[in-house]
């Protein structure tokens, strides 16, 4: 078992290496390094002699059983690497000249060009090491720090080379880094948890040679954040309702027992949510010569502290020394961030009201930057004081100039809920991101995702996707974002009782197979509080407008703004006693502009566009918006079920790959556990054949891969061959057959032939007496084979998923965990196989003259751009370029023809 495991790593060390050329082509392959370099060397160099040495005699033997391995050895997929991601809760650091800016996720941290907003690498970090901290080096501005509970790792970011790794004495918590006194020396004030319980902050020398740590503090209060000043010599740490404030007159790492720190420790009146230092070097030094440091404290309930020289006022021993602190109160909700100016002259605060405050303290006046696109999580003052980085709670990043408080960059990642946790809650339904890729463009990922979001974590609320995303997952970059749904991200989403206003919730979304046509379905239910006073015995079903509203949307792509605009707007599409009937399936018909939704009611409509009628005036055939949306057909399905009063709760639907045919799975609706599959004729809306015993449970997920239908339910994973009538049943472990929380995932991939499945699988643990147990669930991904229906692969994944998507051109899976990390899973025996994408154009980081050039003879036609629509109505050079993007330009190509064009004819 052993040796298969790792035979297994090896070839997945391969294979990723293949994903990754597919999912980052920017950046060269990298060959797979040890710790000890000097190990790998002289591995291979043994291994070279021996097979030099015992290969001759048996040459063609050895090819042979080569070969044969090969054909019985399973396919090699692997993981590429993850790309997207959420910002972790950490300061943004940013380079001394502000050319570069330094993000971290949980696992990695990426560097970005202020100049450009563009990700150049990306620093990733072991398998199961989160980033706690990261700063760059004071002395060397190209080394970066980063520390992770149980290591320090020091790198090159220029280079992308990890320089030196070491470990730590205690689990880091939190950590500062700050130069010595002594030229070239730097050292780390870590909080660490020791073993017996006890918080330790400790000073630690980042250097070559290894060299002891300075015990600084031992304490059995729950510190969680430090910061320093004046070279290590002044510490300060808190819990949130206590201030540790430690002194020494040096620090000298070579010799710990000679730095002597001297701690005191005071209660703070409100509970400190974030805090920060400045150096005061104009107040005077104490009697003991510890420099003065100025505090400001954000607190729970909205207010900011500040105190001048904490040393004598503060924490004074003496408390007719003590002084109250400066009061200013402008936040309603607690205060995420506060930060001194470069000349202390100013403060600049944060939180939940989206708006970013400036506090002039000589005047008391305040000014504001209103209307952010989310509440306020990290604000970072540049080292020169001219930039001010601004990282928000809808996981992106801003860089503003101090002066005219204008962003100049820009860093934004995948936006998806922020509110869903890592941990499985058993009494909530699982996260499911309503996503897709585009088919023109399958780099292109779509993705709903909320209009606003909250910084606290701890409150969680109800996900309301009103807003599409386009990310590019090639790379690694946002390109669009705008709104399906209602939305209220300027104005206040609190009503005046203290409740908060939600946005409609985007269910369902496809794209039509030429990506000229989007279907969204949106949802929105009022609050219950709302409707108290319209509602009979306060009970809101007995209310018409308590009732939730469903629209159907149509959205046609305009490639001269690169938006999606709004065609036709159908509302409740599906109703059922004069009310509104969810929308339990949403799907594209192949080869045409159509698509096809299933209700709650048990009706199926086609919907299809047609021209529309303008009180008897001529058609203009240029007008873009001459197209509207209605129902062509109807299917009724309730003389396919025998109990007919109850409406649907879940179905699921899947077009054949020619279109012809709709596969339409129903729950069981008697005592048995069959399912129903219903297969339609989808030009004439005919019932051609019903099906039963395909799967077992409720339907989750339905995909056709040529002849064969694959069902994913609650209960059971099956392919059902349509033209022999054969069912296959897949073999499952330890799913539960009830578990409606969390629903398998299926993806398809004519390609390679194949198809994957993601299941929650439950363990069994024991404890230490054998006598209870208690059931742990984990995420795992299988990869099967069609039509030998084997299993390829499977692996357990870090991280709940959200989306299962399928890349048809490359032959690789993507899968969309809680975080918004995305992935691709690819096969390396498919790799030289893969062809071009249609219409794809490529993007380079290093774009010259050179490139520009050696692509001009390439024939690449533009993303979603037509030829005849390329050359706009507008006059000049802006006709042809617009407003749009640099990153959403056509070709070279085309541009180049555009541009030859405009300039003839003027």
């Amino acid at each position: 078992m052993a040796g298969n495991q790792s035979n297994r790593q090896q070839k997945r060390s391969r294979a990723s290496d293949a994903a990754e050329k597919v999912s980052r082509p920017e950046e060269p392959s990298k060959r797979r390094r040890t710790s000890e370099g000097n190990e790998e060397v002289q591995g291979n160099e043994v291994q070279g002699t021996s097979e030099k040495s015992s290969t001759r005699p048996n040459r063609k033997a050895r090819r042979a059983i080569g070969e044969e391995k090969r054909k019985n050895a399973p396919v090699p997929w692997s993981f590429s690497r993850p790309v997207g991601g959420r910002y972790s809760n950490l300061d943004p650091v940013v380079t001394d000249d502000e050319a570069y800016l330094f993000v971290g996720l949980d696992t990695a941290v990426q560097v970005f060009a202020t100049s450009t907003s563009r990700l150049l690498r990306t620093l990733q970090m072991e398998t199961g090491q989160k980033v706690i901290g990261y700063k760059l080096s004071p002395i060397d501005q190209t080394v970066l720090y980063i520390f992770t509970p149980a290591f320090v790792t020091k790198w090159n970011w220029d280079t992308g080379k990890r320089l030196a790794r070491w470990g730590t004495t205690n689990s880091t918590i939190a950590v500062d880094v700050s130069e010595n006194e002594k030229a070239d020396q730097i050292a780390s004030y870590s909080i660490g948890l020791h073993k017996d319980g006890k918080r330790q902050i400790l000073v630690s020398p980042l250097a070559d040679k290894k060299l002891p740590d300075i015990v600084a503090l031992e304490t059995s209060e729950q510190i969680n954040a430090i910061q320093v000043a004046y070279q290590g010599r002044v510490i300060v740490a808190s819990d949130g309702h206590r201030i540790f404030l430690g002194t020494t007159p040096s620090v000298d790492l070579e010799t710990p027992e000679s730095t002597k720190y001297t701690w005191r420790e005071t209660s703070l009146p409100v509970y400190a949510t974030c805090f920060h230092l400045r150096e005061n070097p104009e107040a005077p030094k104490s009697a003991k010569g510890v420099e003065a440091v100025d505090l400001v404290i954000g607190e729970g309930s909205g207010s900011i502290l500040i105190y001048q020289d904490i040393s004598n006022t503060l924490v004074a021993r003496n408390a007719d020394k003590k002084s109250p602190p400066r009061k200013l109160h402008w936040h309603r909700t607690g205060v995420s961030t506060v930060r001194w100016s470069k000349d202390g002259n100013y403060l600049i605060s944060g939180g939940q009201e989206s708006v970013l405050v400036l506090w002039q303290l000589d005047t008391g006046k305040k000014q504001f930057l209103p209307h952010l696109s989310s509440p306020i999580n990290n604000v970072v003052v540049s080292p020169s004081g001219n930039s001010y980085i601004v990282k928000l709670a809808d996981n992106s990043v801003m860089v503003l100039s101090a002066r005219e408080l204008q962003p100049f960059a820009n860093v934004t990642g995948i936006q998806m809920s922020s509110d869903v946790a890592n941990k499985e809650s058993s009494s909530r339904k699982a996260f499911r991101a309503v996503a897709t890729l585009h088919p023109q463009h399958p780099e292109r990922l779509l993705v709903a995702v909320p209009a606003s979001h909250q910084s606290n974590q701890h409150v969680v609320q109800k996900p309301n996707s009103a807003v599409l995303q386009t990310f590019d997952i090639r790379a690694n970059s946002h390109l669009s974002r705008q709104a399906l749904a209602r939305t209220n991200t300027t104005t206040l989403n609190m009503s005046p009782e203290g409740t908060p206003i939600s946005a409609p919730d985007v269910r369902h979304m496809d794209i039509a197979e030429d990506g000229k046509w989007l279907a969204t379905v949106d949802t929105w239910t009022p609050n219950p509080r709302d409707l108290q006073a319209t509602t009979r015995n306060g009970n809101i079903h007995e209310s018409p407008s308590g009732q939730p509203e469903i629209f159907l949307k149509f959205w046609k792509w305009n490639p001269s703004s690169d938006m999606w605009e709004l065609v036709t707007r159908i509302d409740a599409p599906h109703f059922n006693e004069n009310r509104h009937a969810s929308v339990l399936a949403l799907s594209s018909r192949p080869s045409c502009h159509e698509f096809t939704t299933l209700g709650e009611d048990s009706i199926l409509r086609f919907w299809c566009p047609t021209a529309r009628q303008r009180s008897g005036l001529k058609t203009n055939a240029s007008d873009r918006h001459q197209d509207t949306w209605k129902c062509r057909s109807v299917v009724d399905l309730k003389g396919c079920l025998s109990i007919t009063s109850a409406p649907l709760s879940m179905a699921c639907m899947s077009f054949s790959e020619d279109g012809s045919v709709l596969a339409v799975c129903l729950p069981s609706d008697s005592g048995a556990n069959d399912g129903l599959v219903l297969l339609i004729d989808a030009r004439t809306g005919t019932v051609h054949y019903r099906r039963t015993g395909v799967f077992f449970g409720t339907p989750c997920s339905v995909r056709f891969l040529g002849k064969h239908l694959i069902v994913a339910s609650t209960g059971s994973v099956a392919v059902w061959d349509t033209v022999d009538d054969v069912v296959k049943p897949i073999q499952l472990t330890t799913t539960n057959p009830t578990d409606t929380l969390v629903p398998p995932m299926l993806a398809i991939n004519s390609r390679t032939k194949s198809f994957a499945v993601i299941l929650r699988e439950l363990d069994n643990a024991t404890t230490n007496n054998n006598t209870k147990r208690r059931r742990r669930s984990r995420f795992n991904i299988r990869i099967y084979d069609i039509p030998s229906f084997e299993l390829v692969f499977q692996e357990s994944l870090t991280c709940p998923p959200a989306a299962l998507l399928s890349d048809v051109y490359s032959g690789d899976y993507i899968v969309i965990d809680a975080t918004g990390s995305v992935q691709r899973l690819g096969c390396l025996d498919k790799a030289s196989q893969k062809s071009l994408q249609p219409q794809e154009v490529t993007s380079h980081l290093n774009t010259g003259l050179a490139n520009i050039f050696s692509h001009g003879q390439e024939k690449v036609s533009a993303p979603m751009i037509d030829d005849s629509d390329v050359v706009s109505s507008g006059k000049g050079l802006a006709g042809v370029f617009g407003d749009t993007p640099s990153f959403s330009l056509p070709s070279i190509s085309v541009l180049f023809r555009n541009v030859v064009q405009t300039l003839g004819s003027s």
